[in-house]
């Protein structure tokens, strides 16, 4: 499976657990943005659209911050999932709340309930950019479980995680349950 790391507005440095991840794994993409500090929704789609038509493989995307909002906004406007296998959704910001910073354009949290793959959200209980209950109520629109893993923040550089070992079990587990959906044995044969 291929790893796909979505950043969110800033990217993210040689300090945050995602930057850290990506370096020390293999069959891995990074999606650049030609503005990674004023980011517009629909340049940035584009970024993503244009990366996973040139992919044939299963994708596990593993999102930041504004980097989720893209993956379930793709979601809501794609009708082509077929090589999404997973999501691993970190620090989903609320990007209405006034905390969050103005320059970002056009991106939108989840209003309806939206079908997705397998996925988790995880979340803080002090996220200075979205609340638990708001990362509550987006997991609940795509139906998908929530792990709240404390008071650290933004989940970043800052939240002091180093290369974050809870957060790796977490995708650990769960690319093991797409596995174990998707393996040979799982299919029954008419």
């Amino acid at each position: 499976m291929h790893l796909l790391f979505l950043a969110g507005i800033g990217n993210s440095g040689p300090g945050h657990w995602q930057h850290q991840w990506y370096m020390e794994s293999e069959n891995v993409s990074w999606l650049e943005h030609s503005d990674w500090d004023n980011p517009v929704m629909e340049a940035w789609l584009s970024d993503l659209e244009n990366f996973l038509e040139k992919r044939d493989e299963p994708v596990v995307v593993v999102a930041h911050s504004l980097g989720c909002v893209l993956f379930t906004e793709w979601l809501k406007r794609t009708d082509n999932k077929n090589n999404i296998a997973g999501a691993f959704l970190v620090a989903m910001p609320d990007v209405l709340d006034p905390q969050f910073p103005a320059q970002v354009q056009h991106f939108r949290n989840l209003d309806t309930a939206q079908e997705c793959c397998p996925a988790v959200v995880i979340t803080s209980d002090n996220d200075p950019f979205g609340t638990a209950e708001h990362a509550q109520h987006q997991a609940r629109k795509l139906n998908v479980p929530l792990y709240n893993i404390g008071p650290v923040g933004h989940i970043n550089a800052q939240s002091g995680l180093n290369g974050w070992a809870e957060g790796k079990e977490f995708l650990a587990d769960l690319i093991s349950h797409i596995k174990c959906k998707t393996s040979p044995e799982d299919q029954t044969v008419s």
